[in-house]
């Protein structure tokens, strides 16, 4: 059997972990992987698969029909036989259908599962989990978890996500690992890329809904800089008088592991300042970004201080591709959808500035100093988000076929 699969899905098919958390964001292809992989082992072989779900009020809420639909894709009808609540094979392969809500009982006599299918995961109960993950007992069974991530706490996401465990193999995956997406979802993905950037995060990227009132706290740091490409972000002052804002800059890149790398600096003088331009691009030919950002409310000013970096930085021989954003949220939405939601998957580069540092891993809700982790919360953001960003990473790849 030939099976269509997503490049970032091959790992399913290799691996004996007892656990698999495949998540992400809408138009990924998940559901329709994971689909596949079921139908090709269950041809493969005799094996009892339970899909299952924390809430099913009749089999139209389960994937009984993405199930069915995909066998007649591949054409399997001759294999798999499809009844109103059961999918059976000429081999003894059975695929049954469950919720976990307020059913433990029908959860813990169901016997001799080999694979379980949790299809939409982020709403799985802990007291269904409990109930659920003793009940699949075959020796060499194995349960996988498909879902949206919606909030850090929530129990599958918690446990078999954020969890460092070696019995867990985590794929991520969002809509530029699907070869097959489509135009129609692409347009609404654009409208909300350059729109609503926070729903863009959360549901075409994938990212948790944070909304917390506690500090950040210290990150996990690394000494190797190994990113392909990164962004820069400059949340710049625009006055040297005291008490005002000070200049933050960030950098923000992601490594082959899909960890994100980050480092920063914070200046005390406004960009106005010959100096303080100096510093920033110094501390930037360290990166190269491929776009350095700089944030204004003030179309006329911004194109003051772009021509002012370009001129001072004729000495470099490397230069810097210059836009500008006007950020519309309030602060500690950008921080929360960006910062606090990822920072499991964060590493601070070693040697990065104290004050920089400190301020951002001090950072609460209300805080009298944010410009840092604004900063680093803008260069997420346009890592995600940028058209510039997205093509430099599209020409990545091309060159390495």
């Amino acid at each position: 059997m030939k099976i269509e699969c997503a490049e970032k899905l091959l790992p399913l098919y290799e691996t004996q972990k007892r656990f698999i958390s495949i998540y992400g964001g809408r138009g990924s292809a998940k559901s329709w992987g994971v689909a596949d992989f079921l139908l090709a082992k269950g041809a493969e072989r005799t094996r009892r698969v339970l899909c299952a779900r924390e809430v099913q009020n009749s089999i139209k809420d389960s994937v009984h029909k993405l199930l069915s639909d995909r066998t007649t894709f591949y054409e399997l009808d001759g294999f798999y036989r499809v009844t109103d609540d059961k999918i059976e094979g000429l081999n003894g392969t059975e695929f049954i259908f469950k919720g976990l809500h307020r059913n433990p009982q029908d959860i813990k006599s169901t016997e001799g599962i080999d694979i379980c299918w949790v299809e939409e995961a982020h709403s799985v109960s802990r007291a269904s989990l409990d109930v659920l993950v003793p009940t699949i007992r075959n020796e060499g069974s194995q349960i996988i978890f498909t879902f949206n991530p919606i909030y850090e706490e929530d129990p599958v996401f918690a446990d078999y996500v954020l969890a460092e465990r070696d019995d867990v193999l985590k794929i991520q995956m969002n809509y530029t690992d699907n070869p097959w997406f489509p135009d129609v979802l692409r347009q609404q993905l654009e409208h909300d890329r350059k729109h609503f950037p926070n729903k863009y995060l959360h549901v075409w990227k994938g990212m948790c809904v944070i909304e917390s009132d506690e500090v950040i706290g210290a990150f996990r740091s690394t000494d190797t800089w190994d990113c392909q490409y990164c962004v820069a972000f400059i949340d710049p002052s625009f006055s040297d008088k005291t008490d005002t804002d000070a200049t933050a800059v960030s950098v923000v890149g992601v490594n082959k592991q899909g960890k994100i790398l980050f480092s920063g600096m914070k200046l005390p003088k406004s960009i106005s300042d010959e100096g303080t331009r100096i510093e920033i691009l110094d501390f930037l030919q360290r990166f190269t970004p491929v776009e350095s950002v700089i944030e204004s409310q003030l179309a006329d000013t911004s194109i003051f201080f772009i021509d002012a970096f370009r001129a001072s930085e004729r000495r470099y021989a490397i230069k810097n591709l210059w836009t500008v954003k006007r950020q519309y949220r309030n602060k500690h939405e950008r921080i929360a959808a960006t910062v606090i939601a990822n920072k499991p998957d964060m590493l601070m580069l070693a040697g990065t500035q104290a004050a920089y540092s400190l301020e951002v891993a001090r950072y609460y809700k209300g805080a009298p100093h944010d410009d840092c982790p604004d900063s680093l919360a803008g260069a997420m953001e346009q890592l995600a988000t940028s058209p510039i960003v997205a093509e430099y990473a599209a020409a990545i790849k091309i060159l390495k076929r």
